[in-house]
Parts: C-alpha cells; structure tokens; sequence
C-alpha cells in the first residue's frame, strides 16, 4: 500500500477555495494538513472537499491561524490539544492516526508553529514555549516506535542554505539562534528533514512574500517542513515542492511540500 502527504500553509481557504479546489483536484494526495485556514469550523467548505473524497478534521478559529487535515482514508485517535496542561487558545495541532493493513498505523501531526516575531517580544517567548510542548509532544510519539510525520508551516528557517540572503533575517524570530537551537532540539530526539533527506543539498523554498517582488527574484525561505521518525524514513519513496503554485493567480505565499510513503513492502 502506498500513500502521500501533503501540506499547505493556504493563507485563507475561503480567499483561495477556487484555486486550492482545482490543485486538489489535480493533485489528490492521500492525506492533505492545511495551515492558516483562518476561519471556524462553521465556514469550512465541507461540502465541495468531501464532494473531492476527503474527510476532514478541523481545529479553526475566527480570521486567524486554524489548521485541517483532509483525509481519503477514516483517521482515528484525533486530538487538537498539544498540552493538556497547557492548552492553547489559538487553533495550531491536530493529531491523528492512519491505520493500516495487517495491524500497522501511522501517527500524524499537523502544526503551524508561532511566527514569534517581533524579537524580541511575548510573541517569541510564545514561540520558544509552544516549541517546548512540541519537542514534549514528539518524544512521547516517537517512543511508541511507530512511522511518526510532522508536518505543516514550522515558521523555523533551519539553516543558512535554507534562505535566499540570511544575513537580511539574523533578526527575525524565524532565524533566530533561539529558534533553530529547538528545532534542532527537536530533531536530535530521532527526526529527519524530508527534504534534506531526499534531495540530497538541493534547496526548493516555500514561501515568497507578497511584497518587493520576492517571487519574481526568487527572493524564498525554506519553512514548511516535514519531519519524519526512524521507521518513517524507512517508507518514504518521494517528495516534492510544488513551486508552481506561487505563480497562480492570487495564490498563497507558501507552497505545498508532499512524500510518498510505501508502507506494506517495507514493513510487513
């Protein structure tokens, strides 16, 4: 059995329904996780993605943040809560489990970690903080010593080759020695960059601001991420950067970022 997963920092499903309908449409991965949906659950268009045969599990919230997973297959196990002892107000985690032939699952997060910016600011200690609750949250998965995948909009530059001209963003909370010290922490407790992993030094970016013709100068950044478990790497057969879509007309200034996951061969 083979699946893929995408993920997809939209910047507003209903602003670009029109745009993402016709790229899933197209595209139909398995399993999609969005970020920045930016509305309530309410004002979700259900209707025309299960039309496209998806389910869909949403952890929205009014005009801003707001994340989804958008399914062909029936998940399990589904949870919006990060830290039970430290919940959070702002809709960033969806946890979810895809279950496979012959007694095999795979644990799913979709997150849209804080900007943090200005630095410094409560914005990037919110940041650090919620970054302390994921790295909490993974060691638990990956102790279950099943394919665990990260994925979504980690608003983390990891290095310098990850970035058109890093010395323009020493100062900005994506690139700062605080943030990457805890994505590093992160992936020091077994988790490996798909990207960095299967492209082997080449570097496709992800996100081009909307202003001072960033796209057209190919001015990127590298910060929608998926991060993979041990027994995960295992299984993954592809993955791709679908670059094109910042050139639509009104698109998003993220990109989706998908792999392919060959599960029953490699694990049976």
């Amino acid at each position: 059995m083979n699946f893929s997963i995408t993920t997809w920092n939209v910047n507003g499903i209903r602003a670009r329904k029109d745009l993402f309908l016709d790229w899933l449409k197209v595209n139909s991965p398995d399993i999609l996780c969005l970020q920045e949906i930016k509305c309530v659950n309410d004002d979700f268009p259900f209707s025309e993605i299960e039309e496209c045969g998806y389910n869909c599990y949403i952890n929205g919230q009014k005009s801003f943040n707001g994340v989804a997973i958008l399914s062909k297959y029936e998940l399990t196990k589904i949870t919006y809560i990060l830290d039970e002892k430290n919940q959070d107000e702002q809709a960033r985690f969806i946890e979810a489990t895809l279950e496979l032939p012959n007694d095999l699952s795979v644990i799913i997060n979709c997150i849209y970690l804080p900007n943090g910016n200005p630095y410094p600011s409560e914005k990037f200690d919110y940041k650090l903080r919620w970054m302390d609750q994921l790295i909490k949250k993974a060691k638990e998965n990956i102790s279950k010593e099943i394919p665990y995948i990260i994925l979504g909009d980690f608003n983390i530059i990891p290095t310098e080759n990850d970035v058109y001209d890093f010395t323009k963003w020493t100062d900005d909370a994506l690139f700062r020695i605080e943030s990457k010290k805890k994505y590093r922490e992160l992936c020091n407790l077994g988790l490996y960059d798909a990207h960095e992993f299967m492209n082997k030094g080449n570097v496709d970016f992800t996100h081009w601001d909307y202003q001072g013709g960033a796209w057209e100068k190919n001015h990127g950044i590298r910060i929608d991420h998926i991060l993979l478990s041990a027994s995960a790497c295992s299984i993954i057969y592809n993955f791709s950067t679908h670059s094109q879509t910042r050139g639509l007309d009104k698109p998003s200034d993220h990109v989706p970022v998908s792999a392919g996951f060959e599960v029953i061969k490699s694990m049976q």
